[in-house]
């Protein structure tokens, strides 16, 4: 039997339901893949705040780069940027993968070491440090009690994680010779902590949080010291390093410097809250983190971190004095740092 025939209006029905469809699909998939231009949004209506727009970031972070991006959290989910700003979480695994979201341009906030901002910058990529907010994360611990410091493995072995970390520069800068004939072995973080839990390693070099971590399953291990207590021979004093911080893209910071104003300022006074009451660690991190590093390991961890928040511009010269130790390749002859690198104002750019 034929099929009946359709009439016009049936048709044009049919396809205005399809392409509806396909809008509709098609917005979808851009909502997804497309990250959220800045300042984009606004706040529900009957908020008191209606009027201030919302913004919008994709920040890339790593779980287990624990202070350094805490005062960023507690500044958007309870201090006060809390409701203007909302950020979008990509994770980065490695080095390398952040060092290629960098030079990609990915995102508009990524939480990172300070070395590989630097190398990044150096290679093209649209990124600007806006603030160091990781200074003490390296510490030797030992099983041994005659272990009294560094210079103990002047001539021997110290195994340390991760590969790449910019401890064992900093170590031979500061120790000279001694620190010269120190077997630096270089493993993976979840390698070396294996090895000491077995207690084929009696000694390591590691950044926090996977100190506490140790600290808190092996009895008899010890903090011996810190690397930045060593970096204070050549640091004026201060028991600190400019490690690791928050870094933006520099077409954030070329269109929207008040924005990042105000997110320095709301870090800074959010570092403060946090050094008030370490516990607020466990509201402020996102939950998924949780499977990587517990919050309570990051509030234990605390004792011996630092929350601090500094503007790059603020910290130049410790930054560039740092630089030159562990990436001495990004400084040309007879030149000083990449003055774009550091985050400054527009005003303070028409001043230089």
């Amino acid at each position: 039997m034929p099929t009946p025939a359709k009439s016009p209006g049936h048709w044009r029905i049919r396809i205005t339901v399809g392409l509806l469809a396909l809008v509709t699909f098609a917005g979808a998939l851009l909502s997804l893949h497309r990250p959220p231009t800045p300042g984009s949004g606004t706040l529900p209506p009957g908020n008191p705040d209606a009027h201030r727009a919302i913004h919008e970031l994709v920040v890339y972070t790593n779980p287990g780069t624990t202070t350094p991006q805490l005062p960023l959290w507690c500044a958007v989910r309870e201090g006060t940027l809390q409701g203007r700003v909302q950020l979008q979480t990509r994770l980065w695994k490695t080095a390398a993968h952040l060092q290629s979201v960098l030079l990609a341009g990915e995102g508009d906030l990524w939480v990172g070491h300070v070395d590989g901002f630097a190398r990044a910058r150096e290679r093209g990529a649209p990124v600007v440090l806006l603030a160091v907010t990781g200074w003490r994360k390296f510490a030797l611990l030992s099983c041994d009690d005659s272990v009294q410091g560094f210079a103990d493995f002047a001539g021997h072995s110290l195994p340390y994680a991760p590969m790449g970390c910019p401890s064992v520069d900093i170590l031979r800068a500061v120790m000279g010779e001694p620190g010269g004939t120190i077997d630096f072995e270089p493993h993976e973080p979840k390698q070396l902590a294996l090895k000491m839990l077995k207690g084929s390693a009696r000694a390591a070099l590691l950044p926090e949080p996977l100190v506490t971590t140790l600290l808190e399953k092996i009895p008899s291990l010890r903090v011996v010291a810190n690397v930045e207590d060593e970096y204070a021979r050549i640091n004026g004093g201060l028991p600190r390093m400019p490690i690791a911080g928050i870094a933006v893209h520099q077409r954030l910071a070329d269109a929207d410097p008040a924005l990042l104003q105000s997110l320095l300022a709301a870090m800074q006074e959010a570092a403060e809250a946090l050094r008030r009451d370490p516990a607020l660690v466990t509201r402020v991190l996102p939950a998924e983190f949780a499977e990587f590093v517990p919050p309570e390991t990051v509030v234990a961890s605390l004792s011996r971190d630092v929350i601090h928040v500094e503007p790059a511009q603020a910290v130049a010269g410790e930054v560039e004095k740092y630089l030159r130790i562990v990436t001495p390749e990004i400084f040309a002859e007879g030149q000083g740092l990449d003055p774009g690198l550091l985050f400054a104002p527009a005003t303070e750019k028409r001043e230089r």
